[in-house]
């Protein structure tokens, strides 16, 4: 498909803008309900309850934002609604597995990053061979970067297939990486990348990178509390104890 004019809710009909309200409407969810289960304590009802409406509305939020890339041209952007759900989906079941995990479900998600960390490659090769190096707005090193992170993504894929899973600070890193990082993915996009949205005094991008950058902060700090000091506190292993036994009581 070629490229098409970008589509706004000012000039969107039908199909188009339903799909833009789900859009929008997914990513507001995500983004409060996200910064909700980052801040309490984990394990606990609201941080469960949080975390799974997170899920739901990132989930939404990336199959919806890639037709959309798609319907517009986009090929910067189309994978990167699939990536997004494919990091806060792995996210849940690293500490709340399926309880019938397709035989095929694990490898199939590894052959998804080491696709998108393979796809980003090439564009931001491309990129760098365009004017001031961007391709559809997006500059190639943060082309690169997304690739990276997938890449990295896959490789943890493969690590725990070849291990037969993860456990212990292992299980819980991932858990929190990629959650915190579909996180970042939600707020950048709209703290950085919709500031016409916001009234005139709070257009400044060093206000606005606060709340963007905020879960990537976050990240870095929970990877050297768990992955560095190797041990995790009383409180989130506390927390995590109880979530488990609420499972065993109340199955879903």
């Amino acid at each position: 498909m070629g490229q098409t004019t970008h589509v706004t809710l000012a000039t969107a009909t039908g199909l188009v803008r339903l799909a833009l309200l789900t859009h929008v409407g997914a990513g507001m969810v995500g983004i409060v309900t996200g910064f909700v289960a980052v801040f309490a304590t984990k394990g606990a009802r609201l941080h469960r309850k949080s975390g799974m409406l997170f899920v739901y509305a990132m989930v939404a939020m990336g199959v919806v934002a890639s037709g959309l890339a798609a319907y517009e041209g986009k090929m910067t952007t189309v994978v990167g609604g699939p990536f997004t759900a494919y990091l806060v989906f792995t996210a849940l079941i690293a500490v709340r597995p399926l309880d019938h995990e397709p035989r095929g479900l694990a490898p199939g998600l590894m052959v998804l990053a080491f696709g998108v960390a393979l796809f980003n490659v090439v564009l931001g090769i491309q990129a760098l061979g365009l004017p001031k190096m961007t391709m559809g707005g997006v500059p190639a090193p943060m082309i690169f970067f997304m690739g990276s992170i997938a890449l990295m993504a896959g490789i943890g894929d493969w690590r725990m297939i070849r291990a037969g899973g993860i456990r212990g600070t292992k299980r819980i890193a991932r858990h929190l990486w990629r959650m915190c990082f579909g996180l970042f993915v939600a707020s950048g996009s709209f703290f950085l990348g919709q500031t016409r949205f916001f009234p005139k005094p709070m257009r400044s991008p060093l206000l606005l990178a606060i709340p963007a950058l905020a879960p990537l902060v976050i990240l870095i700090y929970w990877m050297w509390r768990v992955r560095v000091r190797g041990r995790l506190p009383v409180w989130l292993l506390k927390g995590a104890a109880d979530y488990r036994a609420r499972l065993v009581r109340e199955p879903s």
